[in-house]
């Protein structure tokens, strides 16, 4: 008798349901076709609006479920403080754990998002790269919906402020939706969300952050000037967007022998035309602790008085201004 192939049991997915990434679960952070919440569920869509045909999910069709839950621009953004800079190394990373580690200390439940595409390793730089949690590489979010309870629970922690990273080296980068879907989560269960998108790239998809809280760092010198200057205007906050102007922050370059080739800020703010009301200067011990792997020290009394100041100025911008101080988490 000739040999019979098996008939299979399941019937294959289509190419396009196809994905180089595994979540932990399938299921563990997804919401799942015909679970409707309150209505506000934000769905985003993984292929262009103008596409006829959709592609397949791996958990059903995306289309309708997109129908039925229009997308909210700028929901659940009030809470989200987005940080970027015109250009890679300047230190926005550091700056925005240390001001999600500051705004903590005061009772402010914050969670960190790597969005450095690019770049990431935000675990690596606050050395809990080996830490058990979930990075951007464990999730899957094809319908633009994650649970963000159950995401929470699986971030890994340092001091006191849950971590979602992005490993490029180890995993394939995230979608912008799937990013987008995260930050909107998080802001659902945590009073503010820090996002640290570098100079957005890969992200331009990524509209709903358009109403965050935005803060741009400045490198201090003639040339991160113009830069900066480039940038604001690529970002539309010089002449408004219809949100709030964003908070500008000075970073003095390392390796200065006196300050020599850094510019003073009021030269700053005259080419700017915007205020630079908080300026990081570096300091030595933390720098030569990060190069070393040695994860996030503590900052020196001139930087965290500076960072103290940041931490008033987000809080006042949202509405929070200090009453936070010295309170329980909330």
């Amino acid at each position: 008798m000739n040999d019979v192939p098996p008939i299979p049991t399941e019937v294959p997915l289509p190419p396009q349901a196809a994905t180089s990434r595994q979540p932990i679960s399938p299921q563990r952070f997804y919401t799942p076709p015909g679970v409707v919440g309150d209505g506000n569920d934000d769905t985003v869509p993984p292929w262009s609006e103008a596409d006829s045909s959709p592609p397949m999910s791996v958990h059903g069709t995306v289309a309708r479920l997109h129908a039925a839950h229009p997308v909210a621009e700028h929901a659940d953004m009030d809470g989200v403080v987005v940080l970027s800079s015109a250009v890679a190394g300047v230190g926005v990373s550091t700056l925005a754990a240390m001001l999600a580690r500051t705004l903590t200390q005061r009772g402010v439940k914050c969670v960190l998002v790597d969005a450095d595409l690019q770049g990431g390793g935000l675990d690596v730089l606050l050395g809990i790269e080996n830490e058990d949690g979930s990075r951007f590489g464990d999730i899957n979010a094809p319908l633009g919906n994650v649970d963000g309870k159950a995401l929470l629970r699986e971030l890994p922690v340092w001091d006191g402020v849950p971590v979602l990273s992005c490993d490029p080296w180890k995993i394939e980068n995230p979608q912008w939706w799937e990013i987008q879907a995260c930050i909107r989560a998080l802001a659902q269960t945590r009073r503010t969300v820090i996002v640290d998108m570098a100079n957005h790239t890969g992200l331009d998809g990524l509209k709903a952050c358009a109403g965050a809280l935005h803060i741009v760092a400045v490198e201090m010198t003639v040339l991160g000037l113009a830069r900066a200057k480039t940038w604001l205007k690529s970002l539309g906050t010089v002449d408004g967007n219809g949100g709030s102007s964003p908070i500008l922050v000075g970073i003095e370059p390392r390796g200065t022998i006196r300050n020599r080739g850094t510019t003073g800020v009021a030269e700053a703010q005259e080419y700017l035309e915007c205020e630079i009301g908080i300026v990081i200067r570096p300091d030595g011990k933390l720098c030569s602790a990060l190069l070393e792997g040695l994860g996030l020290r503590k900052p020196n009394t001139t930087m965290r008085k500076a960072l103290e100041r940041l931490a008033d100025r987000v809080q006042e911008r949202r509405g929070g201004k200090r009453a936070d101080h010295g309170t329980r988490p909330s």
